[in-house]
């Protein structure tokens, strides 16, 4: 700490001693900042392992259930007639598909009109889907295909069906649509007609969607509601999708036309030895962070070394199968002499076909697979009030206290400063007089002497 004092009266530079004086006060302030700031980083670095460990948590996850560990690929002889796709849930297994119809919804076309502002009369229009039933009001505010179209678009009480306008060679005709498929998403259509009185015929608001015969501009049905109808190895199924989810456990078959066609679901082992080896990788991440972190601040720190022991220990545990010892080896994981884990994929490759569901044992099983080992160890370590918690709770501690510390310190060397000005000036004063009273003496016997 510099000041701004010297000498006034005397000359003298007490402006140095003060500053030294203070330099020497000022080392156990000094000593409680690098205390600081050493607390700061040791924070830093545990926020860095929680992380670490977080990230890892994440990684494993996926392997602590056989689902999660799954993974298929799937093929279709004909994808002109059907898709095919699985999750997690399904099963190696292979299908006949035969689709006799596709799902579809209602289609109407209304009558021909010369363009779609042309009026079509007043009353109401009802269309009801599944029991759920519209009424709109037809006037002159919306008594046009397009006036029509919006109106039916925009109502909050729309049953299911979207309209829009086809400009034909015999004229502009309001189309409606059900939005869903499947024979339960049919909709039909009423009318109260206000200008002739008569619901049913070809004349006002009714003629809109009265049935013609075709080609004579009235209305036709374009499509008919139904649901798809196929075989799934001889066995009949109905969907009111396209997309037929239900029909076999983790499988979705999306159907494209009438036809037939053999659908397969095989294990992916790609995927799967991607999930594994995102464990290995996982794992050699966390232990370097703890092997950097021993080079930081948190050298020495019992804590630190304890929780990667506690990964290392995991890894030395071994799973159970049928009752009997299994180990990570068997599928392809091992350790070399520096604590890394690695991934042989012929290894991993031969236990996936060998015997999958040991592997998924190994990895996954409630008690003793790996995985959930792993994740749980590092939910023990990451939860409230565990290791980490508590370390960082501590090291929090110490920093407050810390800093109480160096208040108190810096409060006591401004004192100490005042004090010294104080003290200083006052002897500055003194030095002053002594020199003044001093060159009076001098300058008196020098005149005693030559006379």
């Amino acid at each position: 700490m510099a000041i701004g004092f010297s000498g006034i009266g005397s000359g003298n530079d007490w402006n140095t001693i003060i500053n030294q004086l203070l330099q020497i006060e000022s080392r156990p302030l000094n000593q409680l900042r690098s205390r600081e700031q050493e607390i700061d980083q040791q924070i830093s670095d545990y926020g860095l392992i929680k992380s670490a460990i977080d990230t890892f948590k994440s990684s494993v996850e996926e392997l602590t259930t056989a689902t999660g560990l799954a993974a298929f690929s799937t093929s279709t002889s004909d994808e002109s007639v059907v898709t095919v796709s699985a999750d997690e849930n399904a099963a190696v297994s292979s299908y006949d598909i035969v689709v006799d119809h596709l799902a579809s919804g209602d289609k109407l076309a209304s009558s021909a009109y010369a363009d779609s502002n042309t009026a079509v009369g007043t009353g109401t229009l009802s269309i009801t889907v599944d029991g759920s039933t519209m009424n709109l009001t037809v006037d002159a505010s919306n008594n046009t295909l397009a006036g029509l179209r919006d109106a039916i678009n925009s109502a909050a009480d729309n049953p299911g069906v979207a309209a829009t306008i086809l400009n034909e060679a015999g004229g502009s005709r309001l189309i409606l649509t059900s939005q869903e498929t499947g024979a339960a998403n049919g909709f039909s259509v009423s009318f109260v007609d206000g200008d002739d009185g008569n619901n049913t015929d070809a004349n006002g608001l009714s003629r809109l969607f009265y049935i013609g015969a075709g080609g004579d501009g009235l209305a036709e049905q374009v499509e008919t509601a139904q649901d798809a109808l196929l075989t799934i190895d001889g066995f009949t199924v109905n969907s009111a999708s396209n997309t037929v989810t239900s029909a076999i456990s983790g499988v979705s078959i999306g159907l494209v036309a009438a036809g037939s066609a053999s659908i397969g679901i095989t294990r992916d082992n790609t995927q799967i030895e991607e999930k594994i080896q995102g464990l290995v990788d996982a794992y050699n991440t966390v232990m370097d962070e703890f092997d950097a972190m021993e080079e930081s601040s948190l050298g020495g720190d019992s804590s630190l070394r304890r929780m990667r022991q506690g990964f290392v220990d995991v890894l030395n545990q071994v799973a159970t199968v049928d009752a009997a010892d299994a180990y990570l080896f068997e599928i392809g994981i091992t350790r070399d002499r520096e604590g890394v884990l690695s991934l042989d994929s012929s290894d991993l490759a031969d236990a996936l076909v060998n015997d999958f569901d040991r592997v998924a044992q190994i990895l996954t099983d409630e008690t003793t697979g790996f995985a959930n080992r792993f994740f749980n160890y590092a939910d023990l370590l990451l939860d409230v009030g565990g290791v980490i918690d508590s370390k960082d709770e501590s090291l929090n501690n110490q920093k407050d206290n810390v800093q109480t510390q160096i208040e108190r310190a810096e409060l006591r060397l401004d004192d100490y400063e005042k004090k010294l000005i104080n003290q200083f000036a006052a002897l500055d004063q003194t030095v002053a007089i002594l020199q003044s009273t001093s060159s009076f003496l001098t300058s008196q016997l020098a005149s005693i002497q030559n006379s």
